[in-house]
C-alpha cells in the first residue's frame, strides 16, 4: 500500500475533541470506573488443567521470556528465541507498553500440524506451534519463527497495557490476568491488525500488507461493489469469505491511521481508553484515541484506500501489452472456492470446491458448462495441495486427522482418492507427511515436517525413507513429471521460494529455478513433460507462468487484477485452466494456451549456489532484513530491531532443565467476592436470609496447564466458609476434586401455601472428569463429549446466625452427561448443520440416602437430527425428540423442556413423572448482516426467519402418551444472531405461538427467547 498520506494532515500531538475537556474527561472516568467497580470486583478468573502427552519438557529463564519446550526441540526454540530478541525493541515501541517488568511463558507447543500459535491472557502465556505452514503465508521470511514469534509478541505486550485508573486498573489490583482479559472487550480487527502492522515492518514485502495472496483479497473487496466498512474490519466474516478479513483490513487500518500521523502513539491511546472503559464500547476509545469519530475514521479510510486501488487497476492495464486475461469461466458464484483443478480429459477437470452451499470436497466439473458432480467429501490441508496420479484414476492428498483425546491435536496423514468410486485410503500410516504425489512405476513422494523444516521422503504401505537430506528447506509443493524420472519440488530456502530438481535415479535434490524479485507458489507439469506450469508474483500479483524445458524459457501467459493460481494444462495442450480470485470466490477459468505469444521472461535466477544452514544465516540476514523495515516513515520514533541476541543452540541446551510444575504454582488471582450480591436490591420471600458473604478467592496453575487449582472463602452467617479444588492435567479426562463447606438458601412451601426462605449448611466432597473425544473431523465431525462427577454431601438447617437446628443428613450421588455427534456438518452459510444426529443426555441418581428418604434422581434425554432438504438454499430443517423423568417437580431447569407459548404457566410445568416432548424447526436466512458496530460492542451476523411446532406429553407406566394430558403448540417469528464484543454467537428470537391446547388461556401468545 502507498504512502499517500498528505504531510499536512500529519499530527505531531494527539488532540481530544473540542468539547472534551479535562473535567469531563475525569468525570467521565470516574462515573464510568463507580458504575462498573461491582461488575469488576465480582469478576473471577477460574483456571483449568488441559490434558497433553506426558513428554519430557524442558525450561530455560532468559530474563523476559521463559521458554517451555520439549525435549528434542532445541532448534525451533532457538529460532523462535532470535525472533522475539530481534524483534522486542521495535514491538514495544509500536504497541506502547510501558511495563519494565514485562515477562512472558512461551510454550512450544508439538500438539498440533497447524502452524499457527495464540497468546492466552487468562494464565498469561504463549503458544507457538512449530511446523511450518502448508500454504505459502511467510515465504519472503527467512524461517517460520521469524513469521509468527513476532506477531505472538505483538498480543502479547497489547494484552499487558495497563491503563492505570479505571475499570481493567481496578481488576488488576486483584488479578493482572483478569486486567489483561479485559483487552478481549477490543474489536478482533484491531488487535489483529496491529499485530499484522507489526509483523510488516520486520522485512520488505515480508508481512501480510505486502503478501500477494493476502493483498489481493483486500483489494478485491475494495474494487467490488461492496467494499468492507469499518464495522466489517474491526470483526471476523462468519457468513463471508474470507472469513480472517480482519486481518487483512485491521491491518491496512491501523497503517492507514500510522501514516496520516506519523506515528503509532494512537495504538496505546485507544487501547488505555477501552481499558479504562470497556464496557461503553470501541467506538469511544478509538474517538479519544485518535482525535476522530468513527465515521469520519471510516470515511476518509475507504475515500483514500478506494482511490488508490483504482489508480493501482488504472496503472496495470496501462502496463498490459495484451490487455488484462478476460477468461473463460466455468466455475464462479459468490462464496465458490474452486482450487487446484487437474484435467481428466480436454472437456472434464477434477477440483477442490467448498461455498456458502457447497459441501467441502473434491468435484468433478465440465470445462465448458461447470457442471459439479461430487466424488467425495475430504478436508485438505490448508494449502490445497494434492496430486493427480500417473493414470487419472486417483487423486493422492494430505488432510490433518484430530487426536482421540488432545485438545487441538492434529496429525497430518496422506491418502489415496479412487476417482471411480470415491473411496479413500491411507497411502501410508506414517504421520506429518503432505502434498503427495505419485510417480508413474514408482513410490508415492511427499514432503514431511521436520520441527519448523521438512524433509523430500518416500513412502510405502508403513513409512517414510528420507531422500536427499538438504537442511533449511520448507517445502511447498512435490509434483512428479510425467514420466518419472524428474521431482518438482517447490521449496523456500532463507525467504527465497522456487523450484528444485529431484533425480530420483541419483537422489540428489539440486535448484532449478526462481525468480529474482517474486514468490512461486505453484507447479504443475504438462501432458507430455515438456511444459512446467508455474504461478508466481515478480509483478506483485500472482499470474500463471509457463517453463519450456526445450527451450529453456519461461513465458507469462496471464495478467489479472488479483490473482492467478495452480494451473494445469490439458492433455491436447490448448488450454489452461487456473484458479482466479474474484472478490469472495475464487474462479475455475480457462485460456487458450499460447506461450509462443508473449516475450520470454528475464529475470530469473538458474541453478543457484545453495546458501549455508538457516540456523546460521538467521542470525545474520534476519538481522539486516528487520532492520530495514517495511516503510520507515510510518513508524517515526521506532528504534530499529536489534540484533540477534539472548543464547544460541548451544547454550540453550546446556542451560535448559527439566520442566518442574510446582515452581510455576504461586497464586494468579486473588480476587474478591461477594456471596448474594442480588440482597442488595431486596427479597420478595421472608425467612431466614443469610445476608452478604464477603470473600475472596485464589487462584493459579502453570503454563502447561498439569495442574490447576482454585480455592475460595468467605464470611456469612457469622461463620467462615468455604470451598476449594485442584485439576491435574497429567490424565485424560482432567480429574478433578473439590471440598466444600457453605451456607445456601432454599425456598420451600409452607402448609399454608405460602413461600419461606429457609437456610442450610451443606458440606461434601466431589470428584469428577470431563473429556471431549473427536473419532472424525473429515468435512463431518463424530465426537463425543462426557463428563462424569460422583460425590458425598451431607446438609443440615442453620440459623442466620450459623447455629445448627438439627442433624446432618447425607447423600451420595453419581451425574453424568454425555453429548454425541454423529456426522454432522455445516456449511458457511448454515445457520444449523445441514446433515447428521446429535444426542445429549443429562442424569442424575442417589446411591445413598438416608433412612427413609427417596432417593432423587433425573433423566434427560434429547435427540436432534438433521435433514438436508434445501440445504442448497441455507434452508434448516431439525427434528427432535426429547425424555424427562424425575422423581420430583422442578429437579433441574424444565423451563427448556416446555413448549413455546406455555412456559409462563405453571401448569405447563414437568412435574413428578415421566414426559414426552416431540419437535421440528425449519430456519431460512433472510440476510446475512455480518457487520459489526464500532460505537456499539456488537457484530450482527445474520437476521433469519423460523418457524416450529412443539408438542409434550404425560407418559404413563406402560399407557403410551397420555393425549389428554398433550400441551402442544405451533409457531413462528424472526431471529437475529449476533455477538457481544465479537465473541460468542447468541440467538435472539422474537415470534408469536399458537396454543393448540390453550385450557381458559389465550391462543395466541408472543414469546421471546
Amino acid at each position: 500500500m502507498s504512502l499517500f498520506a498528505d504531510p499536512c494532515s500529519q499530527r505531531s500531538a494527539h488532540t481530544f475533541p473540542p468539547f472534551v475537556n479535562g473535567w469531563t474527561l475525569l468525570a467521565t472516568l470516574l462515573v464510568g470506573a463507580l458504575t462498573l467497580a461491582a461488575p469488576a470486583a465480582q469478576a473471577q478468573v477460574s483456571y483449568d488443567a488441559q490434558y497433553r502427552p506426558q513428554a519430557d519438557y524442558r525450561f530455560v529463564d532468559t530474563g523476559r521470556f521463559e521458554w517451555i519446550y520439549p525435549a528434542g526441540a532445541d532448534t525451533t526454540t532457538a529460532l523462535f528465541q532470535g525472533a522475539i530478541q530481534r524483534s522486542y525493541r521495535g514491538t514495544r515501541s509500536i504497541v506502547g507498553t510501558d511495563t519494565e517488568g514485562f515477562e512472558l511463558p512461551i510454550v512450544v507447543d508439538p500438539v498440533s500440524d497447524q502452524a499457527n500459535g495464540y497468546v492466552d491472557p487468562v494464565n498469561f502465556r504463549s503458544h507457538l506451534f512449530p511446523a511450518h505452514p502448508t500454504f505459502s503465508f511467510g515465504a519472503k521470511y527467512d524461517t517460520w519463527a521469524q513469521t509468527v514469534a513476532p506477531h505472538e509478541l505483538t498480543h502479547a505486550m497489547h494484552f499487558e497495557m495497563d491503563s492505570g485508573v479505571g475499570v481493567g486498573g481496578l481488576a488488576g489490583l486483584f488479578s493482572e490476568d483478569l486486567s489483561r482479559a479485559l483487552h478481549n472487550f477490543q474489536p478482533a480487527g484491531w488487535i489483529e491488525g496491529v499485530a499484522v502492522y507489526r509483523e510488516s515492518q520486520l522485512g520488505p514485502e515480508a508481512g501480510r500488507l505486502d503478501a500477494p495472496l493476502r493483498v489481493m483479497k483486500y483489494r478485491a473487496a475494495l474494487g467490488s461493489d461492496d467494499p468492507w466498512s469499518v464495522g466489517e474490519v474491526m470483526y471476523s466474516g462468519v457468513f463471508e469469505r474470507p472469513s480472517r478479513r480482519h486481518y487483512l483490513g485491521g491491518g491496512q487500518l491501523v497503517e492507514h491511521m500510522a501514516e496520516k500521523r506519523g506515528d503509532t502513539g494512537f495504538i496505546r491511546r485507544a487501547t488505555r481508553w477501552n481499558h479504562r472503559l470497556p464496557f461503553l464500547g470501541f467506538g469511544m476509545a478509538m474517538w479519544m484515541g485518535t482525535g476522530q469519530t468513527p465515521a469520519q475514521l471510516s470515511d476518509s479510510f475507504l475515500e483514500e484506500e478506494r482511490r488508490e486501488e483504482q489508480r493501482r487497476l488504472d496503472s496495470l492495464r496501462q502496463a498490459a501489452e495484451q490487455g488484462l486475461t478476460d477468461p473463460a469461466v466455468a466455475a464462479g458464484t459468490e462464496g465458490l472456492h474452486v482450487r487446484r483443478p487437474y484435467w481428466l480429459s480436454d472437456s472434464t477437470l477434477v477440483a477442490y470446491a467448498s461455498g456458502y452451499a457447497t459441501r467441502p470436497g473434491f468435484y468433478r466439473i465440465d470445462a465448458h458448462g461447470g457442471e459439479r458432480t461430487v466424488i467425495s467429501h475430504q478436508a485438505l490441508t490448508r494449502g490445497r495441495t494434492y496430486a493427480m496420479g500417473p493414470d487419472t484414476t486417483a487423486l493422492y492428498f494430505a488432510r490433518p486427522h484430530p487426536d482421540l483425546l488432545v485438545r487441538r491435536g492434529t496429525t497430518l496423514k496422506t491418502h489415496r482418492l479412487d476417482l471411480r468410486t470415491g473411496e479413500a485410503r491411507l497411502a501410508s500410516e506414517t504421520t506429518g507427511a503432505f502434498t503427495p504425489a505419485k510417480a508413474p512405476g514408482g513410490p508415492v513422494w511427499a514432503a514431511r515436517r521436520d520441527g519448523s523444516f521438512s524433509e523430500l521422503v518416500a513412502l510405502d504401505d508403513e513409512e517414510a525413507t528420507p531422500q536427499a537430506s538438504r537442511p533449511g528447506l520448507r517445502y511447498r509443493q512435490v509434483a512428479a513429471s510425467p514420466h518419472g524420472d524428474t521431482i518438482a519440488v517447490l521449496a523456500n530456502a532463507g525467504g527465497k521460494q522456487g523450484l528444485y530438481r529431484f533425480d530420483p535415479a541419483s537422489s540428489t535434490l539440486e535448484p532449478w529455478l526462481r525468480f529474482e524479485d517474486g514468490t512461486i507458489y505453484d507447479v504443475s507439469w504438462g501432458p507430455k513433460g515438456r511444459y512446467l506450469l508455474v504461478a508466481a508474483d515478480p509483478s506483485g500479483i500472482a499470474n500463471v507462468y509457463a517453463l519450456d524445458r526445450r527451450e529453456g524459457d519461461v513465458r507469462r501467459l496471464t495478467t489479472v487484477r488479483y490473482g492467478a493460481l495452480e494451473p494445469a494444462l490439458s492433455p491436447n495442450r490448448e488450454r489452461v485452466a487456473f484458479a482466479r480470485y474474484q472478490h469472495e470466490r475464487f474462479e475455475l477459468a480457462t485460456i487458450p494456451f499460447r506461450p509462443e505469444s508473449q516475450r520470454p521472461v528475464a529475470d530469473l535466477e538458474r541453478d543457484w549456489a545453495p546458501s549455508g544452514s538457516v540456523l546460521a544465516a538467521s542470525a545474520g540476514s534476519g538481522t539486516s532484513q528487520s532492520s530495514v523495515g517495511r516503510s520507515p516513515s510510518t513508524a517515526a520514533g521506532t528504534p530499529p530491531d536489534g540484533p540477534r541476541s539472548g543464547i544460541d543452540l548451544a547454550s540453550l541446551r546446556a542451560q535448559s532443565r527439566r520442566y518442574e510444575a510446582w515452581r510455576h504454582l504461586v497464586p494468579r488471582s486473588a480476587a474478591p467476592v461477594l456471596r448474594n450480591v442480588g440482597d442488595l436490591l431486596g427479597s420478595s420471600v421472608n425467612g431466614e436470609n443469610l445476608g452478604l458473604g464477603p470473600g475472596v478467592r485464589i487462584s493459579g496453575t502453570d503454563p502447561l496447564g498439569r495442574w490447576a487449582y482454585n480455592a475460595r472463602g468467605f464470611y456469612q452467617a457469622d461463620r467462615l466458609w468455604g470451598d476449594v479444588s485442584a485439576e491435574t492435567g497429567l490424565l485424560p479426562g482432567t480429574p478433578s476434586l473439590t471440598v466444600f463447606n457453605g451456607p445456601v438458601e432454599a425456598v420451600r412451601e409452607t402448609g399454608a401455601g405460602t413461600s419461606r426462605l429457609e437456610a442450610f449448611e451443606l458440606r461434601g466432597v466431589r470428584l469428577g472428569a470431563d473429556q471431549r473425544f473427536v473419532f472424525q473431523r473429515n468435512v463431518y465431525t463424530t465426537s463425543l463429549t462426557a463428563g462424569l462427577a460422583g460425590g458425598y454431601r451431607q446438609s443440615r438447617p442453620i440459623t442466620t446466625g450459623g447455629e445448627a437446628e438439627g442433624d446432618f443428613t447425607g447423600r451420595a450421588a453419581l451425574r453424568s452427561n454425555l453429548t454425541f455427534n454423529y456426522r454432522v456438518q455445516k456449511n458457511i452459510r448454515d445457520l444449523v448443520p445441514n446433515t447428521g444426529l446429535r444426542m445429549s443426555t443429562s442424569a442424575e441418581a442417589d446411591v445413598l440416602t438416608p433412612s427413609g428418604a427417596t432417593p432423587s434422581r433425573y433423566l434427560k434425554q434429547r435427540v436432534d437430527v438433521f435433514w438436508p432438504l434445501l440445504s442448497e438454499h441455507n434452508v434448516g430443517l431439525r427434528t427432535s425428540a426429547s425424555f424427562l423423568t424425575q422423581s420430583r417437580r422442578s429437579f433441574f431447569d424444565v423451563q427448556s423442556f416446555v413448549p413455546r407459548g406455555y412456559r409462563p404457566l405453571d401448569g405447563a410445568l414437568p412435574g413428578a413423572g415421566n414426559y414426552l416432548r416431540l419437535g421440528a424447526k425449519v430456519t431460512q436466512p433472510l440476510w446475512y448482516v455480518d457487520t459489526g458496530s464500532v460505537m456499539l460492542p456488537v457484530a450482527v451476523d445474520a437476521l433469519y426467519g423460523y418457524g416450529l411446532g412443539q408438542a409434550q406429553y404425560r407418559v404413563g407406566s406402560g399407557d403410551g402418551p397420555a393425549l389428554g394430558r398433550r400441551r402442544a403448540s405451533v409457531g413462528g417469528g424472526l431471529g437475529l444472531r449476533f455477538r457481544p464484543f465479537g465473541g460468542m454467537s447468541l440467538n435472539l428470537e422474537i415470534g408469536v405461538s399458537y396454543r393448540i391446547d390453550a385450557r381458559g388461556e389465550n391462543r395466541w401468545v408472543p414469546h421471546l427467547r
